[in-house]
């Protein structure tokens, strides 16, 4: 009887499982069963795995502690693409919630009980999504293991779902919708976040995600930029973190955000509790450096000697440049800039890593230097540390704009004192001249044997540290000598350009030199212009006779202090160590001092200008316009530096001064812009009211030139060079007033206009235009004038070839073709700058997306100095074009602007529109074959 029990026993529990293991059955049994199921053995390998990988996030991931703001946590990183990624891999987590969702979900309502439906909780039981009381575990560990591997999107819809499908837990929805805040926080969605923040308060926060939302309100807080707001938040939070390295992580964050607030006593406690909690060396030893920046107590002594002590011990071989940064920090803390300055030089020579932290030291070290006004040496640290940080560093522009105006200024410094030097030098006796290169020789061979001896030293040391790592291990565990093997060509051998190392560092050590030069040719030039005055003076060229570009080079081949006959009887030299090297560009005769004199004179001009405009050190480039007035009083510069001088002495509220400037001026100069300028007793009445009113007197010239009204367009620019004579605009009046001269048939005074045009705006966007009219002149070509003025002065002007801009006579006809069954284009054709392109360009696109659902257009925009067009491309015919363009101008087209004319024509014949003909070209030819 006994035995007979246990079998029925056995049999009723395998009948229970049988029945318990199907999901489509609600019942009591069956949810135990699932519930039990789920918790016990899907759930709990995958909660398991879940601890495991998160700690190896939190305790691996290595922070990167130059940011001005370490990460609240190391998940954080998968939204810069740049940063290294955290480990840890949340895969068979979600691998197993999916898993128990999949298998013990219960979806199937229950059978009802009609008594009990009077009951709200049993009417909310009944209505509910799912029935299974444990799988909201499942779906809430998925959405923390999709967030922890970088899947944020996926993490918020997941979160979603809860808050959406498991209404009866309001703990678990609040902890969700939390979830969902930190997801968007770490998309870059901040409006979402901070609603989704809102709303929770609004609804009533439950006691039990109080420490969780603190954690995500603060790090919301930190990315809008509300630190103090957020400071009380993180402090909760991190009293409720269990994992120490994340505890230790959020207190350093905690300092910097006292740091940033300017709380330097509570950023300096926040990092000794840093060091207190027992970290890793590396953020032991940041911390200590980040509380020299806030250092603000009084005895330094105890701080300096532990760095100092630091610097000696091999462990720190390197983080040595980090170490004499704080050193230098604690030595600027108390005023002391001098060996503050010399630490951080320090901090620089022994960097190793050339990273963020040699960046910072080199940008505080340029600091110090440009506060001080001391720009030479400012720029290359600027120029150093550029190269080393990224958009994300704080005020990257500012300091990039800094380090480009520093490029540019120190060019014409070291210019300067470079020959200042030569003419120095030059000006000595031969024989104290030719001691004092020969000391600078000896110099560099002393120089380039220490740079041998620490070669050898460093190869030898390199050869013995192979030869120990690559030596076998005998028995006991000792290490064997070994022959030593030939390198066959490993990375450090490869050719130059094949080793991203050495370009990286060759790259810097060049910005560093020479700072970011711009890619030009002539870029020693300070006018650049591409045209000469010969080039319209005939057709007939001397071939005998070298052209200005090859003198220049037979010039610039030529080192300074030599003539020709010299140069035959002595070579020029390129080794450092002959003396005839330097004496080759000694300034000795009367031309090359000339020449010197104008390369000083030039770069006294510019420093002027870039200290005045750029840097607004008006002090510096009073004395840089000073020194130029002292020594080239006769210099072609000196006019623009007087009116320069003026407008400062103005700007800073001293007339006297100013005036003195402004009578040099019209009595040295009577004749100048300027001076006509300064004549007019509203002349600083008239400079404040020049940008509005040169662009109404533009509008009407320009409407009188269409119209051939040549007198008023001569009327307008002559008031113009009166009232208005540094206008802008004067190039472009000058233009108009010269092609208005073509209507009157007076060929002399329009090339006369467009001569003075080049002489005195070389560097004018329609110098271009005007050089390529004056060229085909020169060439023979005449000017259609039985039309009058050019109409329509952009239609006239070609798109490209040799610049050629005005419908100048040709025999030729244009090669145009009319086909109507190939591929078209709409070009809508305006003057540049006289609408807005933008505008236009999202008109046409918001018109073609709401009307064209399947057909795709392409639009660009391209210009041509005066000519700007928006190409409409996607037309496999004339007929298709047609119809677009009725489309267009219809009713419920689009409303162009005026101004903007659209131009029908098929690709072929726009791309020899490219090739350098005008749209004038193309009407002629659509007109004659109509």
């Amino acid at each position: 009887m006994k035995k007979y029990l246990e079998y029925l026993c056995i049999g009723l529990l395998c009948l229970l499982s049988v029945v318990s293991c199907s999901v489509r059955k609600n019942t009591k049994a069956t949810r135990a069963y699932h519930a039990m199921t789920t918790r016990f053995n899907v759930y709990f390998n995958g909660i398991e795995n879940f601890k495991e990988q998160l700690k190896v996030m939190e305790d691996k991931y290595e922070d990167d502690y130059t940011r001005e703001r370490i990460y609240m946590h190391p998940v954080s990183a998968y939204s810069n693409p740049k940063d290294v990624k955290p480990g840890g891999s949340f895969d068979r987590t979600i691998e197993k919630c999916q898993k128990a969702i999949q298998l013990h979900s219960i979806k199937k309502r229950p059978l009802r009980n009609s008594k009990k439906m009077s009951d709200p909780k049993y009417r909310e039981f009944v209505t509910r999504d799912e029935y299974n009381p444990f799988i909201h575990n499942a779906w809430s560990l998925m959405g923390k293991a999709q967030y922890y591997k970088g899947d944020f999107l996926g993490a918020s819809a997941t979160f979603i779902y809860i808050t959406r499908h498991f209404t009866w837990k309001p703990d678990l929805v609040a902890e969700s919708r939390i979830w969902l805040a930190r997801c968007y926080l770490e998309m870059g969605w901040l409006y979402e976040a901070e609603d989704v923040l809102q709303k929770i308060n609004n609804d009533g926060l439950p006691d039990s995600q109080t420490t969780w939302f603190a954690t995500v309100n603060a790090d919301y807080l930190i990315r809008r930029g509300d630190y103090k707001q957020a400071i009380p938040f993180l402090k909760t939070a991190i009293k409720a973190e269990g994992n120490k390295r994340q505890k230790i992580r959020m207190t350093y964050l905690l300092a910097q955000l006292y740091a940033i607030t300017g709380d330097n006593n509570a950023a300096y406690a926040a990092y000794e509790r840093v060091i207190k909690k027992g970290p890793d060396y590396r953020t032991e030893l940041n911390a200590r450096i980040r509380q020299t920046e806030v250092f603000s107590g009084k005895d330094m002594e105890k701080i300096l000697k532990n760095l100092t002590r630091m610097t000696r011990q091999a462990k720190n071989a390197e983080y040595l440049d980090q170490i004499y940064y704080a050193i230098g920090n604690l030595y600027l803390s108390r005023k002391d800039t001098a060996k503050a300055v010399a630490n951080y030089i320090l901090a620089a020579e022994k960097s190793t890593r050339n990273g963020k932290d040699k960046a910072i030291s080199q940008l505080t070290l340029g600091k110090i230097y440009f506060d001080r006004r001391d720009y030479v040496k400012a720029q290359p640290c600027y120029a150093e540390a550029l190269p080393l940080i990224d958009e994300s560093y704080p005020d990257y522009s500012e300091i990039a704009k800094r380090s480009e105006v520093l490029d540019e200024l120190v060019v014409h410094a070291q210019n300067v004192e470079l020959q200042d030097s030569l003419q120095h030098l030059a000006s000595l006796p031969e024989a104290e001249r030719m001691n004092i290169i020969q000391k600078i020789i000896d110099d560099l061979i002393a120089e380039e044997k220490k740079a041998e001896e620490e070669a050898r030293r460093q190869a030898y040391l390199e050869e013995q540290e192979g030869m120990m790592a690559n030596m076998p291990v005998n028995n006991n565990g000792a290490k064997q000598p070994t022959v030593p093997t030939m390198n066959m060509g490993n990375g450090s051998n490869a050719w130059y350009f094949y080793n991203p190392a050495l370009v990286s560092a060759g790259k810097t050590e060049f910005q560093r030199k020479w700072g970011r030069r711009k890619l030009e040719d002539d870029w020693r030039r300070r006018n650049k212009a591409s045209f000469s005055m010969s080039d319209f003076a005939d057709n007939n060229i001397n071939y005998d006779e070298p052209e200005e570009g090859d003198v220049e080079e037979i010039s610039d081949s030529i080192a300074k202090g030599d003539t020709i006959s010299n140069v035959m009887q002595n070579p020029l030299s390129s080794d450092p160590k002959d003396p005839q090297f330097y004496v080759q560009q000694l300034p000795l005769t009367p031309e090359d001092i000339a020449n010197s004199n104008e390369i000083i004179s030039d770069g006294l001009f510019n420093m002027g200008l870039i200290l005045k405009n750029k840097l607004e050190d008006m002090s510096a480039a009073i004395s840089a316009f000073n020194e130029l007035d002292h020594r080239f009083p006769d210099c072609e510069y000196i006019l623009e530096t007087y009116y320069n001088m003026y407008l400062m002495y103005m700007r800073m509220g001293d007339e006297v001064t100013a005036e003195v400037y402004k009578k040099r001026i019209i009595d040295r100069f009577p004749k100048s812009d300027y001076a006509i300028a300064l004549a007019d007793p509203n002349y600083l009445e008239n400079l404040r009211n020049m940008d509005v009113m040169q662009d109404s007197l533009y509008n009407q010239t320009y409407e009188a030139y269409l119209a051939n009204n040549s007198t008023k367009v001569h009327e307008y620019y002559e008031l113009v060079s009166r009232k208005y004579p540094l206008s802008d605009l004067m190039p472009k009046f000058m233009f108009l007033n010269s092609l208005s001269y073509i209507g009157e048939k007076n060929i002399e005074a329009f090339q006369t206009g467009l001569k003075e045009l080049l002489e005195k705006y070389p560097e004018a966007d329609v110098s271009p235009v005007a050089s390529g009219m004056l060229k085909g002149l020169a060439q023979g070509r005449t000017i259609a004038t039985d039309g009058g003025s050019p109409k329509g002065m952009i239609w006239t002007m070609s798109l490209g070839g040799d610049g050629d801009s005005l419908s100048l006579s040709n025999d030729s006809v244009a090669p145009f073709t009319l086909d109507k069954d190939v591929p078209h284009s709409l070009v809508l054709v305006y003057e540049t700058n006289s609408i807005s392109s933008n505008q236009l360009l999202f008109d046409v696109a918001k018109y073609n997306f709401s009307n064209f659902l399947i057909k795709d257009f392409d639009l660009e925009i391209i210009s041509f100095n005066e000519i700007s067009m928006l190409i409409i491309k996607g037309f496999n015919n004339f007929d298709e074009l047609s119809h677009y363009r009725k489309m267009i101008e219809g009713e419920k087209g689009i409303p162009l602007p005026p101004g903007v004319r659209p131009v029908m024509i098929s690709d072929s014949n726009f791309k020899l529109l490219l090739d350098g003909r005008s749209f004038e070209d193309y009407f002629n030819f659509v007109q004659e074959n109509q």
